[in-house]
């Protein structure tokens, strides 16, 4: 099969049995973005709703960046990977004051813009401009690794796919042509379930022909997560709970019970320290042990053993902490561990 008829027969299949998704009805930049920074590292049945959700809150740029972050940051709450959407509402407030308002067409100009990778450059580019940039996720990697015969994704392998896929781009819509490679790797040339009787690229499929799909590519063995220990506390103060805003990178801006790393009862008097402007001493009977947390992230787990602490008095609380009750917390953005943790008392 010639190149030409490979793209055409890709977009043929495409046509008939694309999946309709809110972000493919439009060629607005801005939306075909959204998708792509959501999509990143979360399936579409779980994204759906918040794209759903975020297009009708903020269905423009101006829309978005007139919000503070933290507003922003709650609306993006619980889809994870909270990086993405402070990189995006960064990059958003540049475009609205270096380009008007206007997400630039140039490659290189928006792909230095914050959380822009070569990957949703080539997305958004080739979808909303028509322009011709390959783009591979890992659907195509692995599409392309099956059609090809290629069965270990090095550097140099990677590079021989994309310039496979720079031959196969025969097409005058080369967002099209890159939607049907990724689509027909979500639907048909699945890791585990390949569905390759209805694959129009089968006759032509190195991996297929040899009756060897579920080889390619070679799945590489994932490191087993590290795990973090913490000590946290959960600080009740007249119906109150004390919280504190995270600087970490990971879940930055999101506001959490204190805790302190360590497994060890005793690091609790540097937690007390970080919570409380006055050195002061808290009678260990008055902390009650309340439950461990497990939180996994991707790569990653948390372990936070947590202790209840009530107090009739409250000593003056540092900068960085504030008192809330649990009808506050609809209103900020919220660590996931942090409603976890509160499910183990009453306040």
């Amino acid at each position: 099969m010639q190149n030409n008829e490979v793209s055409k027969s890709l977009n043929l299949w495409y046509d008939r049995n694309k999946r309709v998704l809110p972000f493919r009805l439009s060629r607005d930049p801005y939306k075909i973005w959204l998708s792509e920074v959501m999509l990143h590292q979360t399936q579409i049945a779980i994204m759906l709703p918040y794209y759903n959700k975020w297009i009708k809150k903020y269905p423009n740029i101006k829309s978005l960046i007139k919000e503070p972050y933290d507003k922003v940051l709650k609306d993006w709450e619980g889809l994870g990977y909270y990086n993405r959407c402070l990189n995006f509402y960064n990059a958003l407030k540049i475009i609205e004051k270096k380009y008007h308002g206007e997400i630039p067409k140039n490659y290189d100009e928006f792909r230095n813009l914050p959380g822009v990778g070569d990957y949703t450059a080539a997305a958004v580019l080739s979808i909303a401009y028509n322009q011709k940039h390959v783009l591979i996720d890992g659907n195509v990697k692995r599409v392309l690794s099956r059609y090809l015969g290629i069965k270990t994704l090095s550097k140099y392998n990677l590079l021989r796919i994309k310039n496979q896929l720079g031959q196969l781009m025969f097409c005058s819509d080369p967002g099209k042509f890159n939607q049907s490679i990724m689509e027909l790797g979500a639907i048909l040339c699945r890791k585990y379930t390949p569905k390759c009787i209805s694959c129009p690229l089968r006759f032509n499929c190195k991996a297929f022909l040899a009756d060897k799909v579920l080889e390619y590519p070679k799945v590489l063995t994932k490191r087993k997560k590290p795990v973090i220990n913490f000590i946290g506390l959960i600080i009740v103060f007249k119906n109150q709970i004390l919280i504190c805003k995270r600087k970490e990178a990971l879940l930055r801006g999101f506001w959490e019970l204190p805790n302190i790393k360590g497994e060890n009862k005793v690091v609790i008097e540097n937690l007390i320290k970080s919570i409380f402007d006055l050195e002061i001493k808290i009678k260990k009977e008055l902390f009650k042990k309340s439950g461990l947390i497990k939180h996994t992230f991707s790569h990653l787990t948390f372990k936070i053993k947590f202790y209840e602490l009530r107090l009739d008095k409250l000593p003056r609380i540092k900068k960085q902490m504030k008192l809330v009750t649990e009808l506050d917390l609809k209103n900020i953005p919220c660590t996931k561990i942090l409603y976890k943790a509160l499910q183990l008392i009453k306040i």
